[in-house]
């Protein structure tokens, strides 16, 4: 019985194939079969030591408990080492600064302060500001110095003035008695040509300086309405 040749060549190609895909499979079975026994990851036997490796690394990033315990300790006996004897301690050293002159007093903060650290001296800054920030202007006439008070005001300005008369009453009270819009328009008039033709036309001159005998100025209100008057 004769064969076609061509159904022959396709049997051969398909016995062919067949062969050569369980050859690759039995390749690929033998590869993993021996990976399996040689790849320490996937050995049993090295479970074990990669445990420990991996607690080990854990212990020693992370610090113990008992650890910092102890350190909590050690700074509680540091701060607390000394801790009864300090009252006394400031006591005496209050009582021998206090017997001291001015003079020694400020020699010995200075060294006390250079000893002290950045933040030490932004608390004692913190401290201090609020006493040095003092309202001398209305000190002043507390200790019978109006004048004094008045002088040192009266070298504003138009803007300056009115600002200072909105800081408390008692500044508002300085500026008032001292007459200071009045002699504020003086001032002009003497240092400014243009302020003293100003006074001559508009004939409110009258009114600035000495008064005539017999006569009386205005209150100092009238001086403060009109001095935006006159910068109009």
């Amino acid at each position: 019985m004769d064969v076609d040749p061509i159904l022959e060549d396709s049997r051969s190609l398909e016995s062919l194939e067949s062969g050569g895909l369980n050859t690759m499979i039995y390749d690929s079975n033998s590869r993993h079969s021996a990976m399996d026994t040689s790849s320490p990851l996937l050995d049993d036997s090295h479970d074990d030591s990669n445990t420990n490796i991996y607690s080990g690394l854990v212990h020693s990033t992370t610090p113990t408990a008992t650890h910092t315990n102890n350190t909590n300790n050690n700074r509680r006996k540091k701060e607390s080492k000394g801790g009864g004897e300090y009252p006394s301690q400031r006591e005496s050293c209050l009582k021998m600064f206090e017997h001291w002159s001015e003079q020694d007093q400020l020699e010995f903060m200075e060294h006390l302060l250079s000893r002290m650290c950045h933040y030490q001296h932004g608390h004692i800054n913190a401290f201090l500001k609020p006493m040095l920030q003092r309202d001398f202007i209305s000190l002043l006439p507390k200790k019978g110095l109006d004048h004094v008070a008045e002088k040192i005001l009266s070298y504003l300005d138009g803007k300056s003035l009115r600002d200072a008369e909105l800081v408390c009453r008692e500044w508002q009270r300085v500026i008032a008695d001292g007459v200071l819009w009045k002699k504020l328009i003086e001032r002009k008039v003497r240092t400014d040509p243009l302020w003293k033709g100003l006074s001559e036309r508009r004939g409110w001159g009258q009114f600035l300086f000495k008064p005539r005998p017999g006569e009386q100025h205005p209150s100092h209100s009238y001086y403060r309405k009109m001095y935006p008057k006159i910068i109009q």
